[in-house]
C-alpha cells in the first residue's frame, strides 16, 4: 500500500516537473498587451525554442517581471502550464546588450522576426540561439555599421542551414566545379549556383568572385555586400514562402 501510495505520488511529481521550465537562458522576440497590466511574451529559449507565455501584471511599475520589457537582454526565466500559453512566474536579466545604431535595433528586429516565422514552437535551436547571441554581443560592441552586413548574412547562413537548406557557395551546382572568379552564375535556391553560358540570360546574376569574397566573410566591396544580400532574400524569401516579412515592409515605405 505504502509502495502504491510513493508510485503515485512520484507519478504526480513528474507531471508537475514536466510542466514547469526553470531558470532557461531566453531573448524576448515580441510582445503584445494582454488586458490591462499583463503580456503575451514570445521567448526564444536556449533548451526549447520558441514558447509564448503570459506574463501577469508585467506593466506595472514595481512588478518582479517588468524585466521582459527591458530590450536588447538575455534572461533567465522560470514558467509553466501544459498548453500553448505558458505563465511566467520569474524573470531576470542576465546580461544586457546595449545598441548605438538604429541600423543595429532595425536590424535586431528583423533577426527577431525571421527567427519567429522560420521556426515552430518548441523546437529547440541551439546553433540560431548562440549565434543570435553572438550577434548581440558583436553589434553592442560596436559603434558603427560597418560589420553588419557581415553579422547579418552569417545569421542567416546559420538560420538556412537549420532548417535544411544550406546554400553551397564554392561549388557550381551543375558541374561540381570550384566556382570561378571571372565566370557569372544565377542561383536557384533549390540547387545552388549555376554558370551562365554564352547567348544565355538571366535576369539576376552574380559574379563568381563576390560570391567566394562572401563565402570567405570579405565584405569590404560594396559589390559583395549588395550580392551577398541579394542571394540571402532570394533563398530566404523562397523557403520561407508566404510567411512574409513585415519588417521589409515597414523599412521600404520609411526610407
Amino acid at each position: 500500500m505504502v509502495g502504491q501510495i510513493m508510485n503515485l505520488f512520484c507519478h504526480q511529481w513528474d507531471m508537475i516537473s514536466a510542466n514547469r521550465i526553470s531558470l532557461e537562458p531566453a531573448f524576448v522576440l515580441h510582445t503584445r498587451p494582454y488586458q490591462e497590466t499583463s503580456l503575451i511574451v514570445d521567448f526564444f529559449t536556449r533548451s526549447y525554442g520558441r514558447i509564448n507565455a503570459v506574463a501577469k501584471g508585467a506593466k506595472r511599475p514595481k512588478s518582479p517581471l517588468r524585466s521582459v520589457l527591458t530590450p536588447f537582454s538575455k534572461l533567465s526565466i522560470s514558467l509553466a502550464g501544459k498548453g500553448d500559453l505558458k505563465t511566467l512566474s520569474s524573470a531576470e536579466i542576465l546580461d544586457h546588450y546595449p545598441l548605438s545604431s538604429g541600423n543595429f535595433l532595425n536590424s535586431l528586429v528583423y533577426i527577431n522576426e525571421l527567427i519567429t516565422k522560420a521556426t515552430e514552437k518548441d523546437d529547440p535551436h541551439l546553433t540560431i540561439f548562440d549565434k543570435y547571441q553572438f550577434f548581440l554581443e558583436s553589434i553592442s560592441e560596436k559603434d558603427h555599421d560597418d560589420d553588419l552586413e557581415m553579422l547579418l548574412r552569417d545569421f542567416e547562413m546559420t538560420l538556412l542551414q537549420e532548417m535544411g537548406y544550406g546554400i553551397d557557395l564554392i561549388k557550381d551546382a551543375e558541374t561540381n566545379e570550384n566556382i570561378h572568379e571571372d565566370t557569372s552564375y544565377r542561383f536557384d535556391p533549390n540547387k545552388g549556383f549555376t554558370k551562365i553560358h554564352a547567348g544565355n540570360q538571366s535576369k539576376i546574376s552574380f559574379l563568381g568572385r563576390d560570391i567566394i569574397d562572401f563565402y570567405e566573410g570579405r565584405f569590404e566591396k560594396q559589390a559583395v555586400r549588395n550580392s551577398s544580400k541579394t542571394i540571402m532574400r532570394i533563398a530566404l524569401d523562397y523557403h520561407l514562402g508566404n510567411k512574409s516579412l513585415n519588417i521589409r515592409k515597414y523599412l521600404t515605405k520609411n526610407h
